[in-house]
């Protein structure tokens, strides 16, 4: 039984270790966190062999050398992640849950056939099968999504999880005294990883809803562009009808006041054909088609809010950036300036973008607004927080997958009363 327990706690800090290392983003390099958790894992089992040695069936022994072995495997799951914060403590304490799937599995293998190798063998088959089907069903999403929806308060759900497993398992008595316990255990098993999961999937779509949100705002200021580029086509075409009707009157009109000597009125006439075909008929900030429907629509909308919107942009037909990304990117960021400055009064409404692609080896944009309110900046992605509920903020949130895809330096700040956001990457 002594070398079953033990057994029972080693599987139970390797596979919790697996899971930190699966659902963290890892500060360290994967070398480095294999060395921590190899040394996480030694405390907590060497602390479980002196436990059985010389108090294998007191109590207030066993509370004490869990909950420290609980202090250092959470400890742990804090020192491997690259953030410190609400996600990680729900894996530590989900991982904790998790674990206990192999351990229910061994005891109830125990009770039925007395045989404490099957049992361990049903422990560590156990941990290893729901290690496999989470990571399958659940990683991904908790990698792109939850890690930045989840807060402190969904950590309350698996910490109290974990109390509530032990105390029927070993709290007052074991299992091997209440068997039946054992049925309890699996029932709650079953029911809280059913929760996980149907609650993952529903932020999962939750979070689908919210991209699909922006991706139809910036699908809406593509075909915004495109109409306003389709009107300034039309128009320069009537003008250019009109001007071909009376060209021919026009170089009559000339011939007639050249033949008189009259040069100064043919010189100003001319003068004005050529300022006129100077002008610019043709709405365009850039060489990028998409890029350049974006701004249009944007610009479009801004004329609408009564809002300047001042661009300055040197793009090429083509980028190392996709279309899509480049839409998103702008539309986003655009989208947050206006809706930012029309908060504002009508003579302080003012945006600036200035995007520039630079020899195909660097892209930079930057966005600018008025802000005469305090920003409240997210501790854990560095973004603003918005006051506007759930539905809103997404977008800089979007930006920052933009930045994390090409590897960007993304930078929001603010500076003068002028909210400022910067992104700049690099190409090979």
């Amino acid at each position: 039984m002594k070398i079953f327990q033990l057994w029972l706690v080693f599987n139970s800090c390797i596979f919790m270790l697996l899971y930190f290392m699966a659902f963290l983003k890892l500060k360290y390099s994967a070398a480095t966190s294999v060395f921590i958790c190899i040394v996480a894992a030694a405390i907590p089992v060497i602390s479980e062999i002196l436990r059985i040695h010389f108090a294998f069936d007191a109590i207030f022994p066993k509370l004490i050398v869990t909950s420290l072995n609980v202090l250092i495997l959470q400890g742990t799951a804090l020192l491997l992640s690259n953030h410190i914060d609400a996600y990680t403590l729900f894996i530590g304490f989900s991982s904790s849950n998790f674990v206990l799937a192999g351990n229910i599995v061994s005891c109830g293998t125990l009770i039925l056939f007395s045989n404490p190798v099957s049992a361990m063998a049903a422990c560590t088959v156990g941990n290893l099968t729901l290690f496999c089907l989470l990571v399958w069903k659940l990683r991904s999403i908790c990698i792109q999504m939850l890690y930045k929806e989840i807060s402190i308060w969904m950590c309350v759900l698996p910490a109290l999880s974990y109390i509530t497993f032990f105390l029927i398992l070993y709290c007052p008595v074991s299992f091997e005294q209440h068997p039946e316990s054992l049925l309890s255990a699996l029932s709650l098993l079953i029911t809280i990883i059913a929760l996980y999961v149907l609650l993952l999937r529903y932020g999962y779509k939750k979070s689908e809803e919210k991209e699909l949100l922006w991706k139809n705002t910036t699908l809406a200021a593509y075909i915004s562009g495109i109409e306003v580029q389709s009107d300034t086509t039309e128009a320069a075409i009537r003008e250019f009808h009109i001007m071909r009707h009376d060209m021919r009157h026009k170089d009559n009109l000339i011939i007639e006041l050249l033949q008189n000597q009259k040069y100064s009125e043919a010189e100003r006439i001319l003068k004005n054909d050529i300022a006129c075909l100077d002008e610019k008929h043709l709405l365009s900030y850039c060489e990028h088609v998409t890029l350049n429907s974006i701004l249009c629509g944007m610009a479009k909308r801004a004329k609408q809010m009564d809002i300047t919107l001042h661009i300055s942009c040197a793009v090429p037909k083509q980028t190392e950036i996709e279309d899509y990304d480049l839409a998103m990117l702008t539309a986003n960021l655009i989208e947050n300036a206006l809706h930012a400055a029309s908060r504002l009064k009508e003579e302080e409404r003012f945006v600036s973008v200035t995007i520039h692609h630079r020899s195909r080896k660097r892209f930079f944009m930057e966005v600018q607004n008025p802000c005469h309110e305090p920003i409240k900046f997210s501790k854990k992605t560095g973004l603003p927080l918005s006051t506007k509920g759930a539905e809103h903020g997404y977008g800089m949130i979007s930006v920052q997958k933009f930045a994390d895809k090409y590897n960007a330096q993304f930078d929001c700040c603010v500076e003068n009363q002028t909210f400022i956001v910067r992104i700049l990457t690099h190409f090979m």
